[in-house]
C-alpha cells in the first residue's frame, strides 16, 4: 500500500459511476501512492455473462476510475475472462489507459513515435 492504490473487486466495485478503494487500500485519489490497480470482475466468476461486462462497462469503468483517483489512469486493469468480450474487451481497456499514459491519446494506436532531425554534415 506503499506504492498502489486498488479500487474494490468483486460486484461491490462494478458499480457504474464509482470507483470504491479497496478496503485495505489508501483512497483512490491518495497521491502518496503513484501506482493505480483497477479490478473490474465479479465476486462470483461467471464465463458467460463476462462478455458484456469485459466490453462497454470495462472502458466506461476506466474512464470513471480516471475522474475518481485523481486524474490518474490505471497503471493495472485486473478482470475476469480476459480473453472474452463482445467488443475490444480487457486488450482495448489497455490499449486506452496505455494511449493516455505514454502520449495522451485517447489510444496506444494514435501515439507517434518521435522522429529524429538528422543533423547537418
Amino acid at each position: 500500500w506503499n506504492y498502489v492504490v486498488e479500487s474494490q473487486y468483486g460486484n461491490e466495485g462494478m458499480v457504474e459511476g464509482k470507483c470504491p478503494n479497496r478496503g485495505e487500500s489508501p483512497a483512490m485519489d491518495s497521491k502518496s501512492q503513484s501506482l493505480v490497480l483497477m479490478n473490474f470482475f465479479t465476486t462470483d466468476p461467471n464465463p458467460t455473462g463476462v462478455c458484456g461486462n469485459n466490453s462497454a462497462p470495462l472502458v466506461s469503468m476506466l474512464k470513471t476510475c480516471h475522474d475518481l483517483s485523481g486524474n490518474r489512469w490505471p497503471n493495472y486493469i485486473a478482470v475476469d475472462y480476459y480473453m472474452r468480450s463482445d467488443g475490444g474487451g480487457a486488450p482495448l481497456a489497455t490499449d486506452v489507459a496505455n494511449g493516455h499514459l505514454v502520449c495522451g491519446c485517447d489510444n496506444i494506436a494514435y501515439c507517434k513515435v518521435p522522429t529524429r532531425h538528422s543533423e547537418p554534415a
